[in-house]
């Protein structure tokens, strides 16, 4: 069982470009992939927290873990270009 919709995936797509249409299967492909970076987000703020000797994830955990996801997207992309 997953925790994000098919319908919610079509919504986002239709803020992207209203005049576009998604399959079930584009939609179910979204919605693995934002799984697998939430998931990701969750463990990257989850290590902040306990570094900082914390229970809690606070919101600036997230901050920061989107922003090291990020720069390593960004990273590997100029590795790519090279």
């Amino acid at each position: 069982m997953t925790d994000l919709s098919l319908s919610a995936m079509g919504r986002i797509i239709k803020k992207v470009d209203p005049s576009i249409r998604a399959g079930i299967e584009s939609r179910e492909e979204l919605r693995r992939s934002m799984e697998d970076y939430g998931t990701r987000l969750a463990e990257l703020a989850t290590s902040i927290a306990r570094s900082a000797n914390r229970n809690t994830i606070l919101p600036q955990d997230i901050t920061t873990a989107r922003q090291q996801v990020m720069r390593s997207i960004a990273y590997h992309q100029s590795q790519y270009q090279k």
